[in-house]
């Protein structure tokens, strides 16, 4: 079989088509037999043992006390594995440090296996049969993802970072499909970014339907042996207890397999194609039974005779032999091998009577090869070879099964077999249709969906546990740990010496919030979207966050989803729903951890931020998902480029999203949807790519400040030319409100936005669904911005100071010259077109009384060319 090494440019998508065509790591192929071990003390599933032998009300959890594991020797286990000749060990895990042994077994046995030049991965069941998470998420026909979320992902990331496991064992998936396991997302991010990319082999078993289908290895079934060559590699996972995974007290002799049993199991699998991992189960107290180490102990004297024939070899021609029953093929290079299960005088070969009738090779017995090479004849009426074995069977070293190798002089065969698989491997690649792929080149190719770019205007919601001090600004939490002296002067004046952050929650009530007047303010502002604040970097969540538990807006303060009702609210007044969501934590301990690794780690990445990103998606259908929080660590850590690749390719939200770009240090004002660069950023000039203005009313603070001043805010002209110089430079605004703790808008905010509704009522037409211009701001007079539509010209003048009403502009000098446009104001069309002349190289428009126009505070010229 051809196996291909990775390259390092190729980035595997999250979905099926792109996961599909990774290379399966040259390792395992050549491995061909690992050992597999459960070390779980199997329940019975008869109630008569429990009855006979356990009080009515044992529980399941109370088996954990006395699996201790007190004979437990990683050292040994692992010598054991190394002498069975096994290349590779899956070990069934457990959380064994809180209860039971309080030892780290997989952390002790992946370094005893690991010194012994071993392989080491982890088995790992998705479903746990009584999780309440898992019976809730059931219970939703799998369309919530609790459990998922909030426990398959992390483990599965820790014992991958934790132990760098080179296979990765996935079952437990059948009842629910893939999507609900995250499997594709996941797996690429296994593929692309873990630490073991490029080494690591994964199975099959990551959904329902999804077994024997996609994956790595595929397992198929338990104990699957299909006995013919499969196109993909395959791995029989089977059990030398006959009967059970799990250690048995009361198995007999019969119910173990034999040497000869396990080396047909071992020979037919390699023959096809496959892999062997053959399962042993270790008792409660820590040892491998010696039944299960003379099984094994068996197989590595066979494979320390007979290994070239298994190790690195490749699938013949023919698999099994076509006149004997219990010969299997397999190939390396020029030679042949015919394993035999069993002893006759003469070998009978049909399927491979060809190399002897068209070359001359050599046959000799592997382990016998002082003996020199054994004689053979062609009976081509029979079209079968006759291999004449040593008369002596006693002679003979192998003492289970026996391997003839065939040299030949040709590899013509085995080439066609490889290029049968490299074509398969070929479609494979050929049919993978891109979506986006979790990287940044090809992240950054997206396409903004258009609704984003026509809105223009937004509304930012700065609303959390910070909004009770109401003093200073938003990093009140931060700013009084950090010792500045404003903010602890004014805790030590304002409540007692040991108060905490925390007990702040209890104020944060909203008990006057009320999500429909919110709404029917912003949708009089004008504004076409509202991001809300769901989590700023106090860690503080505005909905039920299943990773936030606590602290968040259900559990303690106002006892509500904050999230879902705003976003019901918005969504019925037309506007579109989007949220902020602070990537870092200021004082989370997970976070502080993996900043202490230099970000190496990264548990509060998949145990809270992912989770959490992800929840909001999926519970309320953000149409903008604003990030923040991310300077410190570059997009890496933050797993930044797997996550918009699932949410650009498979969220519920894939086609309308829009995210900014604060996704890693490396990211802001680089990669992502639309750049915000920085806070209140505005250039002024004309931008490669869509960016945003997220801008404060309140000059000081993105949140409520109960000591702010009039002049602290600012006016209605001010936020107007904001607006203006934004949009005509390619760009949106967000424009910040700060509610206070008791759910109200203050009447200096709803004042500013029912001002910027009146204003768009009338000019929103040189606003909504605008193009900049070839010029943005006038070359002439201070204060002119211009945007476009189609062939029409806007022109925006934000302050009325002129001579006699007469407006002086150069920038649109060519284009009055080249089109004799007529010009309106916005609001004034009824008035009719307002005169204009070319006077001395610039453009003079003539308006009208200030006392008759309708607009009160800046002004739009409609420039349409003559033919319009």
């Amino acid at each position: 079989m051809t196996v291909i090494t990775k390259a390092d440019d190729v980035i595997y998508e999250p979905t099926w088509d792109s996961l599909d065509t990774r290379p399966l790591p040259a390792w395992y192929d050549e491995a061909k037999s690992g050992s597999g071990q459960t070390g779980k003390v199997k329940l019975p599933e008869y109630v008569d043992f429990m009855s006979k032998y356990y009080s009515p009300k044992f529980t399941y959890q109370e088996f954990a006390k006395d699996f201790r594991a007190e004979f437990f020797n990683a050292t040994e286990w692992a010598e054991i594995f190394e002498n069975s000749g096994a290349k590779y060990i899956v070990l069934y895990n457990w959380n064994s440090v809180d209860v039971g042994p309080h030892r780290d077994i997989v952390g002790e046995l992946s370094k005893a296996v690991r010194d012994r030049g071993l392989t080491f991965g982890a088995y790992h069941s998705l479903y746990e049969w009584f999780n309440p998470l898992y019976r809730r998420d059931k219970a939703t026909d799998f369309t919530d993802q609790e459990y998922v979320f909030n426990k398959v992902l992390p483990e599965m990331r820790e014992l991958v970072e934790t132990y760098n496991i080179s296979v990765l064992w996935s079952d437990g998936d059948w009842e629910a499909p893939d999507t609900y396991w995250n499997s594709t997302e996941f797996l690429a991010w296994l593929y692309n970014d873990s630490p073991v990319k490029d080494e690591i082999v994964v199975n099959d078993r990551w959904g329902k339907d999804i077994p024997c289908h996609h994956g790595g290895v595929y397992t198929c079934n338990d104990r699957y042996n299909p006995g013919s060559l499969q196109p993909h590699k395959w791995e029989n996972a089977m059990t030398i207890d006959k009967k059970s995974w799990g250690f048995r007290r009361n198995a007999n002799l019969a119910d173990y397999m034999t040497i000869s049993e396990l080396i047909s199991q071992l020979a037919s699998t390699v023959s096809c194609g496959g892999n062997l991992l053959m399962n042993i189960g270790p008792t409660s107290y820590g040892t491998i039974s010696p039944i299960y180490e003379e099984r094994l102990s068996q197989m590595g004297q066979w494979l320390g005779i007979n290994g070239e024939a298994i190790y690195g070899s490749q699938p013949w021609t023919a698999q099994n032999d076509s006149l004997t029953e219990g010969i299997w093929y397999t190939s390396k290079g020029n030679n042949v091998y015919a394993i035999l299960l069993k002893w006759n005088k003469d070998a009978v070969l049909g399927s491979a009577v060809g190399l002897f009738q068209n070359d001359r090779p050599t046959v000799t017995l592997l382990g016998n090869e002082d003996t020199g090479r054994l004689d053979w004849y062609v009976d081509n009426g029979a079209s079968a070879v006759y291999i004449t074995l040593p008369a002596d069977k006693n002679s003979v070293k192998s003492e289970w099964a026996w391997v003839l190798k065939i040299e030949t002089g040709s590899t013509k065969q085995n080439l066609l077999f490889s290029f049968l698989l490299v074509a398969i491997f070929a479609s494979f690649v050929s049919n993978s249709i891109a979506d986006y792929e979790a990287n940044w080149d090809s992240l950054d190719s997206r396409p903004l969906p258009s609704w984003y770019d026509e809105a223009k205007f937004g509304i930012f919601i700065h609303w959390g546990i910070f909004s009770v001090p109401s003093f200073g600004n938003e990093w009140f939490w931060s700013e009084w740990k950090g010792n500045d002296p404003t903010f602890v002067n004014f805790m030590q004046e304002n409540y007692p010496p040991d108060f905490t952050y925390q007990e702040f929650a209890k104020d944060f009530r909203a008990e006057f919030f009320n999500a429909s007047e919110w709404a029917e303010i912003f949708a009089n502002s004008g504004a076409k979207y509202v991001v809300l604040t769901a989590k700023h970097h106090e860690g503080y969540t505005l909905w039920p966050s299943t990773y936030s538990y606590s602290w968040n807006s259900m559990d303690i303060g106002p006892h509500r989803d904050i999230v879902g009702e705003l976003a019901a609210a918005v969504r019925a007044k037309g506007l579109a729903f989007g949220v902020y969501h602070s990537l870092y934590e200021w004082f989370n301990p997970l976070y502080e951890a993996d900043k202490q690794s230099n970000y190496v780690e990264k548990n509060f990445v998949y145990n809270k931020v992912l989770p959490e990103l992800k929840e909001l998606v999926e519970n309320y259908n953000v149409s903008i998902l604003w990030s923040d929080g991310e300077w410190e660590a570059n997009s890496d850590y933050w797993n930044s480029t797997s996550f918009l690749a699932w949410l650009y390719n498979e969220s519920p939200v894939k086609d309308e999203v829009v995210v900014n770009d604060r996704w890693g240090n490396d990211a802001t004002c680089s990669h992502g949807g639309f750049i915000t660069c920085s806070d209140r950023y505005n250039p002024g000039t004309l931008q490669e790519d869509k960016w945003e203005n997220a801008m404060t009313m309140d000059k000081a603070s993105w949140a409520f400040r109960r000591n702010a001043r009039l002049s602290e805010y600012y006016g209605i002209t001010d936020l107007i030319l904001n607006l203006v110089s934004t949009v005509s430079c390619g760009g949106n605004i967000l424009m910040n409100v700060g509610p206070t703790s008791y759910g109200t808008i203050a009447p200096i905010y709803e004042e500013r936005f029912t001002q910027l509704g009146t204003w768009l009522s009338i000019n929103g037409e040189a606003i909504y669904g605008t193009q900049p211009w070839t010029f943005q701001n006038d070359t002439t007079s201070w204060g002119v911005w211009y945007t476009s539509k189609d062939t029409t010209v806007y022109a925006i003048v934000v302050h009325w100071t002129w001579y006699e009403n007469i407006l002086s502009l150069g920038s649109p000098v060519d284009y009055f010259t080249d089109n004799n446009p007529t010009v309106t104001m916005l609001g004034n069309e009824e008035d009719g077109n307002l005169e204009w002349k070319i006077d001395d190289g610039n453009l003079l428009v003539y308006f009208p009384d200030r006392a008759s126009v309708k607009s009160e505070w800046a002004w739009t010229l409609k420039i349409q060319p003559e033919n319009k």
